[in-house]
């Protein structure tokens, strides 16, 4: 969710998130998470760093441009645990493929280049 401030409409959390904000807490499906007492504003906006904090949503900010990203829940903090790379074979520099697989349990950065 890519916002440009902070306070939002519950309607416009959903629609960015799929969290719906009602009284007993943020539901998803069968999933609710209590929160705390939301603050709402004469225009109907709340803190969405409130919700994002108690769904454990990460924050991030971008100073230059003036917005805030929010990323999806991750619970416990692991949000790619259930990701998995599909197979991927690369030419090596010395010339031999180089299977991606044999680096599976590890964390690895790809870097991409393409000149066109």
């Amino acid at each position: 969710m890519v916002l440009d401030r902070l306070d939002v409409t519950a309607e416009e959390f959903e629609r960015a998130t799929g969290w719906k904000l009602e009284q007993r807490g943020a539901c998803q499906g069968d999933v609710c998470v209590p929160l705390p007492k939301l603050e709402v504003d004469a225009d109907g906006r709340i803190d969405a760093t409130v919700v994002a904090t108690s769904l454990g949503m990460p924050i991030a900010h971008d100073e230059a441009h003036g917005i805030w990203a929010l990323g999806p829940r991750s619970g416990d903090r692991r949000v790619l645990d259930s990701a998995q790379m599909p197979a991927l074979v690369l030419p090596a520099f010395d010339g031999n493929d180089f299977d991606l697989a044999t680096l599976r349990g590890r964390k690895v950065v790809l870097v991409a280049w393409s000149s066109w």
